[in-house]
């Protein structure tokens, strides 16, 4: 009996010893990509045919753009002692994933935006040195063809983050090199002008990093660092009103002088004709007994007194 128990505890501690020996389950897990999503698989083995170096490569990226929807992930064993089961199971592929989705970023003040718990207004100044700030609003997105390009350029960084910190940066460096080369007051007159360069630079300097911007441009008006030239170009604003209502109430005057000026008019021309006809009327029926002729001339009366169109 003893040696019975003996053997089934030799058994066990055997059995124990083979089990702990096998290697862990290699699970099979896969990535799913999403439809506004561009996958990438790079093999992260350093022997590959490809060489090392040609992963720093637009090229080398286009050609590992996959289609599929579902990548699994192969592994391989990686031994890390002397025992079988001494290791762990490690993927032999890495997939990287480019984000597509349209990304809009609205660099305005505090309690607005994308970001209402930031100020981000981007400030700029005039020739004179007068500071102004102003609002940006931007919408961008990765074209498919341009996957290959912005993963290569940005190292798979999110397009939020290359809006917020490349995107804005640039546009702020277009805004101060063309405020800072005008006065205020043309500044101010030449805002659609400007928006529409920033526009331009933009969409072309960013397109050649994958980026396209779909739209950019003002959000709101100047906000002046100095109070005191807020509340001046306020005072001057509300004074030209006054000046514009007032121009428009002398014009609104005159117009009423001239139409009434022209209703007396009319009613003079009125009078005069219903006169004359009341006199051609009177010659026709003799009731008004005057000459045909001028004495001593072939000259109408009708026409003297200009009646002549109305002698009917």
């Amino acid at each position: 009996m003893r040696r019975t128990q003996f053997i089934t505890i030799g058994l066990l501690a055997l059995v124990l010893t083979i089990s702990s020996c096998r290697r862990p389950y290699n699970e099979q897990k896969y990535i799913e990509i999403l439809p506004n999503q561009t996958a990438f698989v790079l093999p992260l083995e350093v022997g590959n045919k490809d060489g090392q170096t040609k992963f720093d490569s637009e090229k080398y990226l286009e050609e590992r753009k996959v289609a599929s929807k579902r990548i699994y992930i192969t592994t391989q064993w990686h031994q890390t002692g002397r025992w079988d089961n001494d290791g762990e199971w490690i993927p032999s592929i890495k997939v990287i994933l480019v984000d597509r989705a349209p990304v809009t970023r609205e660099w305005t003040g505090k309690g607005k935006g994308t970001s209402a718990n930031k100020d981000e207004l981007i400030e700029v100044e005039s020739k004179e040195s007068i500071g102004f700030r102003v609002g940006i609003t931007a919408t961008a997105s990765i074209p498919e063809a341009w996957a290959s390009k912005f993963l290569y350029k940005y190292n798979n960084r999110s397009l939020k983050d290359v809006m917020d910190y490349d995107v804005r940066s640039y546009v702020q460096n277009i805004l101060t090199t063309e405020f800072g080369v005008r006065l205020l007051s043309v500044c101010q007159n030449d805002r659609k002008e400007i928006y529409e360069k920033m526009r331009k630079d933009v969409n072309s300097h960013f397109a050649e990093y994958g980026v396209e911007i779909i739209n950019i441009g003002a959000a709101g008006q100047f906000t002046y660092v100095d109070q005191a030239i807020q509340d001046a170009i306020n005072a001057k604003f509300t004074s030209e009103m006054k000046v514009t209502e007032a121009a428009n109430a002398v014009k609104a005057a005159n117009n009423f002088a001239q139409a009434k000026n022209a209703i007396t008019d009319q009613k003079q021309l009125d009078a005069d004709i219903n006169i004359k006809n009341a006199i051609a009327d009177g010659i026709r029926s003799g009731k008004i007994p005057i000459p045909s002729t001028v004495a001593g001339s072939n000259i109408s009366i009708m026409d003297l007194y200009g009646l002549k169109s109305l002698n009917k």
